[in-house]
């Protein structure tokens, strides 16, 4: 059976992991960190801990469970997805994972950074998406908003097909042997399209569009890699919590619903099973 591949460690991936695993597929779950969960304090409002449990407690033991149970965790930062012809693979800091099947259950952070007009231009000049949107701006002058791993990740894509390509890091520092401005940003400027970059210091600068990669790649940029559809910020799923894309499947804070543990836990069992039956399909 082909790899099923899990993006998120919070209760949602671990909950998908679980089921998979269980029931015979190799599970490679990859997260940079614990999420939400691992952010929080005290769990009182989940079942069976009289006098509610330590969020850190819950995540470890969870991960523990899934590790215990044969999923393999791999704790790096992932880039993007793209399709291969035995199914995906998942760009890493640390290399290329191949699945037959995806679950993202990576929660619903998506890294805008706070520009004045980014929403106006969204689709005109701001892009979330190098692979996507290169294409579009061949022999043109672009930029890259972010100040780390991601966007360095972004800015090698891109200058596969633009020449131009400058990072900008909004105040962060600069990226060791990239083009850089480390100027912090006002306002992206412009009329049906985006023209300039307009920085703090009341200097502007020509850009024909911008590519957001700020932080780390969350369910909405990995969403945009492989044409997930979505709305009101959440991906769209049906009741197997399967997207539009075949193999690709979502679970927890990045679906709508509530944004709890106990619904997190019932999406990603959901998300596990039916991801099962997909790569046992494939065989």
């Amino acid at each position: 059976m082909k790899e099923l591949l899990i993006i998120g460690s919070g209760p949602a991936g671990i909950s998908a992991a679980l089921y998979a695993v269980r029931g015979g597929a190799p599970v490679t779950i990859v997260a940079k960190d614990g999420g939400a969960l691992a952010k929080a304090d005290l769990i009182q409002n989940y079942y069976g801990f009289e006098y509610g449990v330590s969020a850190k407690d819950l995540f470890e033991t969870g991960v523990k469970q899934a590790e215990h149970l044969g999923a393999k965790i791999v704790r790096t930062e992932i880039f993007g997805i793209e399709f291969t012809e035995e199914g995906f693979r998942a760009k890493t800091a640390d290399g290329a994972i191949d699945a037959g099947a995806v679950i993202i259950a990576c929660g619903t952070a998506r890294n805008v950074p706070p520009v004045r007009n980014i929403e106006k231009f969204e689709g005109a000049g701001v892009s979330y998406c190098a692979i996507c949107d290169a294409f579009f701006y061949r022999g043109k002058k672009i930029a890259v908003v972010g100040d780390g791993a991601y966007a360095r990740s972004e800015f090698a894509e891109l200058k596969n097909v633009v020449s131009d390509v400058t990072i900008l890091t909004n105040g962060g520092r600069a990226l060791e042997g990239l083009p850089c401005n480390t100027k912090k940003i006002a306002s992206f400027e412009g009329d049906e399209t985006l023209k300039e970059v307009v920085y703090t210091d009341g200097t502007r600068e020509t850009f024909d569009g911008v590519f957001i990669a700020c932080g780390s790649a969350g369910a909405f940029e990995l969403a945009k890699k492989v044409g997930l559809e979505s709305a009101n910020g959440k991906l769209t799923v049906n009741e197997k919590r399967a997207t539009n894309v075949p193999g690709i499947f979502a679970a927890g804070d990045c679906i709508p619903g509530l944004q709890q543990i106990a619904k997190a836990v019932y999406d990603g069992m959901i998300a596990g099973t039916e991801a099962l039956k997909y790569l046992k399909a494939q065989k």
